[in-house]
């Protein structure tokens, strides 16, 4: 407990940019694996770890506690990355901005014909035809099926129905973050997005955990939607590397 006390102290420095490491912790889903006064590593849901640290020196020293096979790594500063990734020598780097709601929950609006469903694995091939992974495995259709298939057996995915056609789904990922958001092409632009995210964030605080997602810098329009459902989004980035 004292470690993981210390973990949150230093992550709570940076909130924002910290959020989805202290969510992990929150919703019990991390181990701590290092808690330092200049940084912190956690190893989430088994086998994605997160680093955190003060400056380059700090996250040099915390990367170097790593099991040898990790193969998912998150760096919660981004100027970090590129020292981290020589050793890392990741397959895929990508960065994303973290948004968190920490409002009051709301009610789904009214949508005629709605219903939301809990997604069975049998469904997971129908889903991986819209769906593709992020990171190395996004052209992987095969990979997309099997990690479908899994967050549906633990119930982590749901699907909206209209007039019982499924128009779209969501769910969140491992460490806890919303995501799988997607939109069948023919319930695009009618608000469904918006409504699957709101929705998603219901059932999450349903969990008693905390409601995060992420997104890539660069998408305005899910950085304007994130905002419009009372999310606060961090100005800093974080890293994710896989190899």
């Amino acid at each position: 407990m004292e470690r993981e006390a210390a973990a949150r102290r230093y992550l709570l420095r940076r909130k924002d940019r910290n959020i989805n490491m202290l969510a992990a912790l929150q919703d019990g889903l991390a181990r701590v694996a290092a808690a330092e006064e200049d940084g912190c590593l956690l190893q989430v849901a088994g086998e994605i770890w997160q680093l955190a640290a003060e400056n380059e020196r700090a996250a040099l020293r915390l990367y170097a506690q790593l099991p040898a096979d990790v193969t998912m790594l998150e760096v919660q500063a981004a100027d970090q990355a590129a020292a981290l990734a020589q050793r890392f020598r990741p397959a895929c780097v990508e960065f994303y901005r973290n948004a968190w709601f920490d409002g009051p929950a709301a009610e789904l609006p009214p949508l005629q014909g709605a219903e939301v469903r809990d997604l069975g694995p049998e469904q997971a091939g129908e889903l991986a035809r819209y769906y593709a992974l992020p990171g190395a495995a996004a052209e992987a259709l095969g990979e997309t099926e099997a990690y479908l298939a899994g967050r549906m057996a633990v119930g982590a995915v749901f699907g909206l129905y209209l007039s019982g056609r499924l128009a779209g789904f969501a769910g969140h990922h491992q460490e806890g973050s919303i995501g799988m958001l997607t939109v069948l092409p023919e319930y695009r632009r009618q608000g469904l997005g918006a409504y699957l995210e709101r929705c998603a964030i219901l059932r999450i605080l349903a969990r008693g955990w905390l409601p995060f997602g992420q997104v890539a810098p660069d998408n305005a329009a899910s950085l304007a939607l994130q905002r419009a459902l009372g999310m606060r989004v961090s100005e800093e980035t974080v890293c994710w590397m896989e190899r």
